[in-house]
């Protein structure tokens, strides 16, 4: 069972959550989708930011599947999954209702569609190349621009797709390392 936590709370020692949190603990932190203002696990937003609250959890499977859970009772939430160095690294896990998946950014779908339109755009670019060079020998230099400037976009949409996919392969990494020390951390206990 999560326990709710306080962001801040000056009236507690030590005030802030980072430092009550323990490694080997997650933090789960619920978002509204269409505004990405802070909410509670129901979707209901706060009405201040003192009151701002996570879920910390002892166990990253209990996490993952309180978060499932809530999504479905509750599809415009969205669900942040950390360990325990907070912030400091991207979520473990981003969990929303299987509906919104689409629109999380890096999906799959996203992806293809910006490999698409960067194919589209430098294949956009040869005819104004080709035509200031076959008609004007270079002199002509606004068609040359605009292809340049069409290859610029293409590269920066392939470049976006890479980071997304590096991001998305270090959020993979940590997340198994997180679940191979769980099931050590689960077999250990079991021997004792």
């Amino acid at each position: 069972m999560p326990t709710l936590l306080r962001l801040y709370d000056a009236s507690r020692k030590p005030a802030h959550w980072t430092d009550i949190i323990r490694p080997g603990q997650y933090a789960a932190f619920a978002k509204i989708i269409p505004t990405s203002a802070a909410c509670d696990a129901e979707g209901r937003p706060f009405s201040a930011a003192d009151e701002a609250t996570c879920l910390v959890f002892d166990d990253l499977h209990e996490a993952e599947a309180f978060c499932r859970g809530q999504v479905l009772r509750a599809p415009a939430v969205r669900f942040e999954i950390f360990d325990s160095q907070g912030r400091l690294n991207s979520a473990l896990l981003v969990i929303v209702h299987p509906e919104k998946v689409a629109g999380l950014e890096g999906n799959p779908r996203g992806t293809r569609t910006r490999t698409i339109v960067a194919a589209a755009l430098a294949t956009a670019a040869l005819p104004p190349i080709w035509y200031d060079y076959a008609f004007s020998r270079g002199r002509l230099i606004f068609p040359t621009i605009v292809a340049i400037n069409l290859l610029i976009v293409a590269a920066r949409l392939i470049q976006l797709n890479r980071s997304y996919a590096h991001a998305e392969e270090e959020r993979a990494r940590r997340l198994a390392e997180h679940r191979q020390a769980s099931k050590m951390g689960g077999a250990t206990s079991a021997q004792r």
